[in-house]
């Protein structure tokens, strides 16, 4: 019987907690639009077209140019694309 109420009470834990998580995340992905800040500072003291750079994520030298997008920010934008696009670029081309 114990058994019965652990798992009943584990069950309804579940049901009422998922949507909370799963609008959590919902909120980072959210959140994450645009340049990432390392971006944008590269262009502090910039005007649009000037040259750039910065350091990626996995510690890689980007460089580029500093761009304006939608949404007025002015970040540098690596020559070729995100280091994302560049990768699924390479991968079509291979295919190829």
């Amino acid at each position: 019987m114990k058994t019965v109420v652990k798992t009943a009470a584990v069950a309804l834990a579940l049901v009422v907690a998922g949507p909370v998580f799963a609008e959590n995340a919902n909120d980072k992905k959210q959140e994450r639009r645009g340049p990432p800040l390392v971006a944008i500072e590269a262009c502090a003291a910039a005007v649009d077209g000037d040259s750039c750079s910065f350091e990626g994520r996995r510690g890689e030298a980007l460089s580029g140019q500093c761009v304006t997008d939608r949404e007025e920010v002015l970040a540098c934008r690596p020559e070729g694309g995100p280091p994302k696009l560049r990768q699924r670029e390479g991968e079509q081309d291979a295919g190829e």
